[in-house]
């Protein structure tokens, strides 16, 4: 009777060891999700969005660019002609709220229209470049004269706002689709959306982790200096291990397109940020996790894809 005493003795202290080990480790792990929520939260209140999120979805659209490019090129002039025309109805919507109507029919068939015929003017000879003008040229003239059908009043504001989303951002992204018909296109425009990811990257990280002197806080007080440079030495990393790998060419020259684009892809996310203060929005929309809208994600890829398949065909000449 005395063992079985002891033995029980012996094994409540085991439980009751076992019992503190367990509660410890809950603490200790309750103390650790408590930190990462608290370190997470910060991440998000300065980059003023959710970034895990937002990284998660930058890979999902990058991931569908990367099997475009590897076993369906012309399928990504498709993508791009959606994401044109998507955009242009997600900011066409703002701009309604504010007043002024978009004459979305011939926009959309215009911007459609054009982006196809880019890509295929520019792939095929056989297709006279003058198709590109009769098109641009057409929409202008049917946005002008459909609009007749309207009130006096706000006619020039409907119009001027209707052909701006024709020019912003179905002539800009002309560029990618112009990159892609380029004998080495499939190499310039995975490096053209490497670069610009590695740019956006390299500004995120270094401007939250530093980020301390506003570079235009009039119109985006959470760029910095710091995420500038963060960019640039980032967008010419990539640059350099693109053009090596990738395109064949000489380092230095990836450096100058990693730089250029990275400058000219942070006046890309300016020019978003002045539209969207001025009608008065934090997002265009809310389509894509993490980032808001269509325009939200590749404002930067925009405004650089023109610039990016001049320099590419300056640098890096068809042979």
């Amino acid at each position: 009777m005395a063992k079985s005493n002891k033995d029980d003795t012996t094994e409540s202290r085991r439980s009751k060891g076992s019992s503190a080990e367990l509660q410890a480790v809950e603490h200790a792990f309750n103390e650790f999700a408590d930190a990462a929520k608290h370190a997470v939260d910060e991440v998000n209140k300065r980059a003023g969005r959710d970034i895990f999120l937002a990284v998660f979805a930058a890979f999902v659209l990058l991931g569908v660019a990367a099997v475009c490019l590897i076993w369906l090129p012309w399928a990504l002039v498709l993508v791009v002609t959606v994401a044109v025309c998507g955009a242009q109805i997600e900011m066409g919507k703002i701009f309604e709220t504010r007043g002024v109507k978009i004459l979305s029919i011939p926009l959309l068939t215009g911007s459609a229209l054009f982006t196809l015929a880019v890509y295929a003017s520019a792939l095929y000879p056989i297709i006279p470049v003058e198709v590109l003008l009769w098109i641009a040229g057409l929409t202008v003239v049917v946005v002008l004269v459909v609009r007749l059908s309207g009130p006096i009043d706000g006619y020039l504001a409907d119009v001027a706002h209707s052909l701006f989303l024709f020019c912003y951002p179905c002539l800009l992204a002309a560029g990618m689709v112009l990159m892609l018909a380029e004998d080495q296109g499939v190499a310039f425009v995975a490096s053209f959306l490497l670069i610009i990811t590695a740019a956006d990257t390299g500004g995120y990280v270094m401007g939250l982790a530093i980020g301390k002197h506003p570079i235009a806080p009039r119109i985006s007080p959470k760029k910095s200096w710091e995420g500038l440079v963060g960019s640039l030495i980032l967008a010419s990393a990539a640059g350099l291990i693109m053009t090596i790998f990738l395109i064949g060419s000489s380092w230095w020259k990836g450096i100058i397109v990693g730089i250029v684009l990275a400058i000219v892809g942070f006046l890309g996310d300016l020019v978003e940020s002045v539209i969207k203060r001025d009608l008065g929005i934090k997002d265009m929309g809310t389509l894509i996790p993490g980032h808001g809208g269509i325009m939200d994600r590749v404002d930067s890829y925009i405004l650089t894809a023109l610039p990016a398949w001049l320099i590419m065909i300056w640098l890096f000449p068809s042979v």
